[in-house]
């Protein structure tokens, strides 16, 4: 009776499935390797090695040089010979016979989580958990080595966890393990200039002092960087440390209302002007604009008397240009523009360029508009790039430039943090 398969068993079942599909030498699967089958089967890549040769000495596998799919350089893989494939067709029929499902003893995908987790010796765990956690792809020697390989890597070095491995295994964790976890690759992100992974895990830790300070330090970046997944992140935040309320509640905001989601943001407006009154006015705007009433949010932008005039300017400016006022918008933009320059600096001037470009593409004027934001590249931050690249690609496009609008395009897609 087939109670547990050996590991040259599971070999040669994890093998089988492949074939001889490799017999031309070239795209072999990163699975053939001994990397691969260590990673498959959860052993370590020397325990790998041994039986192997074992079964190449008794004629069931051969071993072959071979470019690997995906590399550069070649590598030794391995196929059953016939002997191989005759063994791992008995022990399917075995286990047919006996009602044992065989996939979760030679595949990590298949596996249940609690025998993945069992099989990992306590001193690997977190190493593991911190690979599973991490939502983007990293190297391998950037993660703590294991004694087994249970962290598979592709034939470039990155880790390639599945999300439905890594959502088993984190299944079977604890609060406080899952915690330390994401602590853990906050920190890994700390210098790697990426933000929103940064801010993910920082939440998921419950370090929500720190992502708050994150959201103050870095509210720019974030916010020329506005996507569905942001808005995820910043509605994870619970209760919000008094002294950074008004900091992070408009940067939540403003992620709402290009998010599209109206509902959330006119919930958080409210709780706003309960603790200033003028902010959440010209937040109330801004969500009218987005509805498309602009005559609205002109009213509300003209009642607000806050000393930060560039915020209301800079919003009076759009709804007018939408209203079809277009030389009354562009006379405060410049008069805008002339006092930034005045300072001495640019801040603030690639916002006022940008919202020049608005104004243009509403009155049909898209060769203007693609002056502005031609501009606004020339002195905006790196994390400004992308935004402005995407809509020059919007511009171009209506203008007729398509490969000018896919040049554009591109280069936004490239500057992704």
């Amino acid at each position: 009776m087939m109670t547990k398969l050996t590991i040259a068993e599971r070999i040669v079942l994890h093998l089988s499935r492949y074939g001889t599909q490799c017999d031309d030498g070239y795209n072999i699967p990163w699975d053939l390797t001994q990397d691969g089958i260590a990673a498959s089967l959860r052993i370590t890549r020397a325990h790998s090695s041994i039986e192997l040769k074992k079964l190449r000495e008794n004629g069931k596998v051969d071993e072959r040089q071979g470019h690997i799919k995906g590399g550069k350089v070649r590598r030794k893989s391995y196929t059953l010979t016939p002997a191989g494939l005759e063994e791992a067709k008995h022990l399917k029929e075995v286990a047919k016979d006996e009602g044992i499902d065989i996939m979760p003893m030679i595949d990590m995908k298949r596996c249940d989580p609690d025998t993945i987790w069992k099989s990992v010796d306590e001193e690997d765990r977190d190493a593991l958990g911190l690979a599973c956690v991490l939502r983007c792809p990293v190297p391998r020697a950037d993660i703590p080595e294991t004694a087994k390989q249970v962290i598979p890597t592709d034939v470039n070095g990155m880790i390639i966890l599945s999300d439905q491995v890594k959502k088993n295994i984190l299944s079977v964790a604890d609060d406080e393990r899952l915690r330390s976890w994401n602590s853990a690759a906050a920190d890994y992100w700390l210098d790697r200039d990426d933000v929103q992974e940064r801010l993910y895990h920082l939440v998921s830790a419950g370090r929500i002092r720190d992502a708050c300070r994150l959201v103050v330090n870095e509210k720019e970046k974030l916010l020329y960087n506005i996507n569905d997944d942001l808005f995820d992140i910043l509605a994870g935040f619970e209760d919000i440390p008094e002294k950074y309320v008004l900091d992070v509640l408009p940067v939540r905001i403003t992620v709402a209302i290009e998010s599209g989601d109206l509902d959330a943001s006119a919930a958080m407006i409210d709780a706003l002007k309960e603790m200033d009154g003028e902010l959440g006015l010209l937040y109330s705007a801004d969500a009218e604009m987005k509805k498309g009433d602009h005559t609205k949010a002109l009213s509300i932008i003209r009642s607000v008397g806050i000393t930060n005039r560039f915020e209301v300017d800079l919003r009076a400016a759009g709804a007018i240009g939408h209203l079809g006022n277009k030389k009354e918008a562009l006379d405060l933009l410049n008069s805008m523009k002339e006092a930034v320059v005045k300072t001495g600096t640019v801040n603030g001037l690639d916002r006022i360029y940008i919202q020049m470009a608005d104004v243009a593409a509403v009155s049909g004027d898209h060769d203007s508009s693609i002056n502005y934001l031609t501009k606004a590249l020339g002195v905006t931050g790196d994390e400004g790039k992308r935004k402005i690249y995407a809509l020059l690609a919007r511009s171009y496009g209506a203008a007729g430039m398509a490969d000018k609008a896919k040049e554009c395009a591109s280069k936004s897609r490239d500057l992704r943090p």
